[in-house]
């Protein structure tokens, strides 16, 4: 209710650390890849910054990139995260989660995993910038499928919407059903700097009424299936229709940007970026501790600026904030209701 905003702060529980900037694709929509990389933190500097969050009250970490498995100390993060009472989660490309890799990552407390799919076959080759990569991702999302099952973990696929992929959907989550795991939808970003790029905005975006009508298309195939198997898609209703407004206007003013108050961003230089990408950064966590940086009044002002969409708008955490807002919770559970009584 953003209202009780002005007398209530929500205080962040969860973290998102870029641990590389590094990545091992060439992924068309991302800028990363592209960017010089600096001299990353060290392993005993990353387990001063986890100590820090956990003064502040952080207790949910995810670990992202760049490609996160390319850190050769990658395990040795989880498990200390882990230790110290965090619940640890990771978004990967798949290419280094082998069995050997996932099994040593879910043995170091390791508790969700998500892997970034967007085609099949030479489609995802294309997209990925890497000829043969869906092959070895194939290859690993069976073992991932598998040890999933085994050991009793979150794990689900990442699918980016985008004109280049709306063709791409159903085909995706028929591989994502046959291997048994849940799939979540992304949406392409254009104003944060991993993917301000002019082509997302140019021949990636959804802007014709031709592309509108596939996007209609694909979004009814997901309401559909979200009806039919909702454990199969990480997705509400208004999530749904949220998708098709924002390609209209990115910033939608109306839902309030929960997940920028709920969660921090570090980057690999122990760079803190608040809860969005597209803020800045407001001091280092090698320098000074968080607890100090996040009562800046540069800080709290940005923060403030975050959930009232004081920004161009972006596809960040859209998920969770459909999730927290009361007018759309209100709508998913009428759907919910609805549907139960259809089904009778």
């Amino acid at each position: 209710m953003p209202f009780l905003y002005r007398f209530l702060e929500i205080r962040p529980s969860s973290c998102t650390i870029m641990i590389t900037n590094r990545c091992n694709l060439k992924c068309v929509m991302c800028r990363q890849w592209r960017t010089p990389v600096a001299k990353e933190l060290s392993t005993e500097e990353w387990k001063g910054i986890i100590l820090d969050l956990k003064r502040s009250g952080i207790r949910n970490m995810h670990l992202t990139g760049g490609e996160p498995l390319l850190r050769e100390d990658i395990t040795g993060i989880v498990f200390y995260g882990s230790n110290n009472g965090f619940t640890v989660g990771l978004t990967t490309n798949g290419m280094l989660a082998t069995r050997e890799i996932l099994e040593k990552l879910v043995a170091s407390g390791l508790r969700s995993i998500a892997v970034s799919m967007d085609a099949i076959g030479e489609k995802y080759d294309a997209i990925r910038g890497l000829p043969g990569s869906f092959m070895k991702l194939r290859e690993n999302l069976a073992a991932l499928s598998e040890v999933r099952k085994r050991r009793k973990i979150d794990a689900y696929i990442n699918f980016t919407l985008m004109k280049a992929t709306i063709g791409e959907l159903k085909g995706v989550k028929r591989f994502a059903d046959e291997l048994g795991l849940p799939l979540a939808i992304n949406i392409i970003d254009k104003g944060s700097f991993l993917f301000d790029l002019e082509e997302n905005g140019r021949d990636l975006w959804v802007k014709s009424d031709k592309d509108f009508g596939s996007l209609r298309e694909a979004l009814d195939f997901l309401r559909d299936e979200r009806s039919r198997r909702p454990r199969s898609l990480i997705i509400n209703f208004p999530a749904i229709d949220f998708i098709e407004d924002y390609f209209k206007d990115p910033r939608q003013h109306r839902v309030p940007c929960v997940s920028s108050q709920d969660r921090v961003i570090i980057d690999p230089y122990g760079n803190l970026m608040g809860g969005c990408m597209s803020m800045g950064t407001f001091g280092n966590l090698k320098e000074r501790p968080f607890g100090e940086l996040r009562k800046a009044q540069r800080y709290m002002k940005a923060k403030r600026g975050m959930f009232y969409k004081d920004c161009a708008g972006c596809s960040c955490g859209y998920l969770f904030n459909t999730r927290m807002f009361l007018p759309l919770i209100l709508k998913d559970a009428i759907k919910r209701i609805d549907l139960s009584f259809q089904n009778k």
